[in-house]
């Protein structure tokens, strides 16, 4: 493991705040998974957005090139374990299950992460296909589960295993969409979201008759904290080959199970703790 002490990169200001103000609240942040502290439940339980603080710490944390060196090895490797996993099992649309094990095994494995939650929308042009997974996609009354989750691992800031593996509307988006997607920001470019990328057709049709608003105007009355949340974590647009995908946040997501619990008692696949135990940790020389 890399020694998160050992830092060649001084620390950013930001940084050195967050952790200096954590450690006011009565929470260790040397500690992986520290939002699970009673000091840190106790902040959240009077602040639901507390989580944040979590990822800023994460993502304002310097990288020394021993961590950077040991980050690039581990995360791509676990991102196509587990896309395996998903594949073997048919676990289509399991973006909860998996960003959800794949941050407790990270902290396994020392690397900090966090999960995102918002949209995801998929685009081959010369093919005429697209595909959105909207994070609004209903209106009133409607009960279904919208939107994508994936992680942020730095220096990766988009690790997604379980794209691929969803419910297509066209079935030759199986042929490009790639089993696991994990990219810097080298290979990302930060986008503007528009209405369309997090609001499906039929919910922007119902809210813009709602609130008679439109575009922009209409996407910041739905997503009210979109335009604060994305100074920090903004949208991103990746190209995979032929395939452009449109990575929206609009939250942070954090497992609220132990590795020992995710998935145990679902029946949709194997529990996350046997998948650690019997793939992750021999992959990784810890059996």
């Amino acid at each position: 493991m890399v020694d998160e002490k050992q830092r060649e990169e001084p620390a950013a200001d930001e940084h050195d705040r967050l952790t200096a103000e954590l450690r006011a609240a009565g929470i260790d942040p040397t500690k992986f998974g520290f939002y699970d502290q009673p000091a840190f439940v106790a902040m959240e339980e009077r602040d639901r957005n507390y989580i944040q603080k979590y990822a800023e710490w994460v993502i304002t944390r310097p990288l020394n090139a021993a961590y950077k060196a040991h980050a690039r090895t581990t995360v791509p490797k676990l991102a196509a374990i587990i896309a395996s996993e998903l594949a073997e099992k048919a676990m289509s649309g399991a973006c909860i299950t998996a960003y959800g094990m794949m941050i407790r095994m990270l902290d396994r494995l020392g690397v900090w992460s966090f999960g995102l939650y918002g949209s995801a929308n998929l685009d081959v042009p010369h093919r005429g296909l697209r595909q959105s997974f909207h994070a609004i996609d209903r209106a009133p009354g409607l009960n279904s589960v919208t939107g994508h989750a994936w992680l942020c691992a730095p220096p990766y800031l988009i690790v997604d295993s379980s794209l691929a593996f969803q419910d297509w509307a066209d079935a030759q988006m199986v042929d490009v969409v790639p089993p696991s997607i994990v990219v810097d920001d080298t290979a990302a470019t930060v986008i503007e979201p528009a209405v369309e990328d997090c609001a499906s057709e039929g919910a922007r049709h119902y809210h813009r008759r709602r609130l008679q608003l439109t575009g922009s105007d209409l996407l910041h009355s739905l997503e009210t904290r979109l335009a604060s949340f994305g100074q920090r974590f903004p949208a991103h647009e990746v190209a995979l080959g032929e395939l452009s995908v449109r990575y929206v946040p609009v939250a942070i997501r954090l497992p609220n199970l132990s590795l020992e619990r995710i998935n145990l008692e679902t029946g949709w696949g194997r529990p996350a703790i046997t998948i650690w135990a019997d793939v992750v940790a021999p992959a990784f020389g810890l059996s």
